[in-house]
Protein backbone atom coordinates (compact mmCIF):
# COMPACT_ATOMS: atom_id res chain seq x y z
CA UNK A 1 0.00 0.00 0.00
CA UNK A 2 1.30 3.46 -0.82
CA UNK A 3 0.82 6.21 1.79
CA UNK A 4 0.80 9.75 0.46
CA UNK A 5 1.86 12.45 2.91
CA UNK A 6 -0.60 15.33 3.13
CA UNK A 7 0.46 18.91 3.76
CA UNK A 8 -1.00 18.92 7.29
CA UNK A 9 1.26 16.10 8.56
CA UNK A 10 -1.34 13.40 7.94
CA UNK A 11 -1.42 10.64 5.34
CA UNK A 12 -3.79 9.18 2.82
CA UNK A 13 -5.04 6.59 3.27
CA UNK A 14 -5.46 7.90 6.82
CA UNK A 15 -3.50 6.42 9.71
CA UNK A 16 -4.68 6.61 13.29
CA UNK A 17 -2.67 8.90 15.59
CA UNK A 18 -1.42 7.95 19.03
CA UNK A 19 -4.22 7.55 21.57
CA UNK A 20 -6.53 5.02 23.22
CA UNK A 21 -8.36 2.56 20.95
CA UNK A 22 -11.84 1.56 22.09
CA UNK A 23 -13.69 -1.46 20.66
CA UNK A 24 -15.58 -4.59 21.55
CA UNK A 25 -13.20 -7.50 22.19
CA UNK A 26 -13.57 -10.58 20.01
CA UNK A 27 -15.62 -12.34 22.68
CA UNK A 28 -18.31 -9.62 22.45
CA UNK A 29 -18.22 -7.79 25.77
CA UNK A 30 -19.20 -4.10 25.87
CA UNK A 31 -16.92 -1.52 24.24
CA UNK A 32 -13.80 -0.89 26.28
CA UNK A 33 -10.29 0.42 25.93
CA UNK A 34 -8.37 -2.40 24.30
CA UNK A 35 -4.97 -0.78 23.94
CA UNK A 36 -3.05 2.43 23.59
CA UNK A 37 -1.45 3.29 20.25
CA UNK A 38 2.03 4.74 20.82
CA UNK A 39 5.03 5.56 18.66
CA UNK A 40 6.56 2.20 19.66
CA UNK A 41 3.50 -0.02 19.14
CA UNK A 42 0.33 -1.18 20.92
CA UNK A 43 0.23 -1.32 24.74
CA UNK A 44 -2.34 -2.76 27.13
CA UNK A 45 -2.17 -3.78 30.79
CA UNK A 46 1.48 -4.87 30.91
CA UNK A 47 1.27 -6.53 27.49
CA UNK A 48 2.64 -4.82 24.43
CA UNK A 49 3.26 -5.42 20.77
CA UNK A 50 6.02 -3.36 19.28
CA UNK A 51 5.52 -2.66 15.59
CA UNK A 52 8.28 -5.18 14.82
CA UNK A 53 6.34 -7.86 16.77
CA UNK A 54 3.29 -7.63 14.49
CA UNK A 55 3.17 -10.17 11.66
CA UNK A 56 0.02 -8.95 9.93
CA UNK A 57 -3.70 -8.33 10.11
CA UNK A 58 -6.35 -11.02 9.78
CA UNK A 59 -9.98 -10.22 8.95
CA UNK A 60 -12.51 -12.97 9.58
CA UNK A 61 -16.06 -11.77 9.10
CA UNK A 62 -16.60 -9.09 11.75
CA UNK A 63 -13.42 -9.96 13.67
CA UNK A 64 -10.08 -8.21 13.19
CA UNK A 65 -6.94 -9.74 14.65
CA UNK A 66 -3.64 -7.93 14.80
CA UNK A 67 -1.45 -10.99 14.49
CA UNK A 68 1.75 -11.64 16.41
CA UNK A 69 3.77 -14.65 17.48
CA UNK A 70 5.02 -12.83 20.58
CA UNK A 71 2.27 -14.14 22.89
CA UNK A 72 0.43 -17.43 22.98
CA UNK A 73 -2.89 -15.67 22.18
CA UNK A 74 -1.62 -14.90 18.68
CA UNK A 75 -2.27 -11.17 18.91
CA UNK A 76 -5.02 -8.71 19.71
CA UNK A 77 -8.56 -9.13 18.40
CA UNK A 78 -11.65 -6.95 18.28
CA UNK A 79 -14.99 -6.71 16.51
CA UNK A 80 -15.30 -4.36 13.55
CA UNK A 81 -17.87 -1.59 13.69
CA UNK A 82 -18.55 0.96 16.38
CA UNK A 83 -14.89 1.46 17.27
CA UNK A 84 -13.62 4.73 18.68
CA UNK A 85 -10.23 6.35 19.15
CA UNK A 86 -9.55 8.84 21.92
CA UNK A 87 -6.81 11.41 21.63
CA UNK A 88 -6.01 14.55 23.59
CA UNK A 89 -8.24 16.36 21.08
CA UNK A 90 -11.30 14.19 21.68
CA UNK A 91 -13.06 11.15 20.31
CA UNK A 92 -12.66 10.01 16.72
CA UNK A 93 -14.91 7.47 15.01
CA UNK A 94 -14.15 8.40 11.38
CA UNK A 95 -11.07 9.87 9.70
CA UNK A 96 -11.28 11.22 6.15
CA UNK A 97 -14.41 9.12 5.66
CA UNK A 98 -12.85 5.87 6.95
CA UNK A 99 -13.89 4.14 10.20
CA UNK A 100 -11.09 4.29 12.78
CA UNK A 101 -10.64 0.51 12.81
CA UNK A 102 -9.45 0.70 9.19
CA UNK A 103 -7.25 3.67 10.06
CA UNK A 104 -5.70 1.47 12.78
CA UNK A 105 -5.04 -1.26 10.21
CA UNK A 106 -3.48 1.42 8.00
CA UNK A 107 -1.25 2.51 10.91
CA UNK A 108 -0.05 -1.05 11.43
CA UNK A 109 0.71 -1.39 7.71
CA UNK A 110 2.41 2.02 7.64
CA UNK A 111 4.65 1.21 10.63
CA UNK A 112 5.62 -2.21 9.23
CA UNK A 113 6.51 -0.57 5.91
CA UNK A 114 8.65 2.00 7.77
CA UNK A 115 10.53 -0.82 9.52
CA UNK A 116 11.04 -2.62 6.21
CA UNK A 117 12.44 0.57 4.63
CA UNK A 118 14.81 1.10 7.58
CA UNK A 119 16.14 -2.45 7.27
CA UNK A 120 16.93 -1.86 3.59
CA UNK A 121 18.98 1.26 4.34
Amino acid sequence: MHFRELGNGGYFPPIIPNGRFMAMPGHGRPMQELFEVRDEGLFTGGVFLLWKDITGIVLDGQLCRIASDKYRSGGLGFLLGGCEHRTSQGRIAVMQGYPVEYCLMNRVTFEIQQLDMESVL
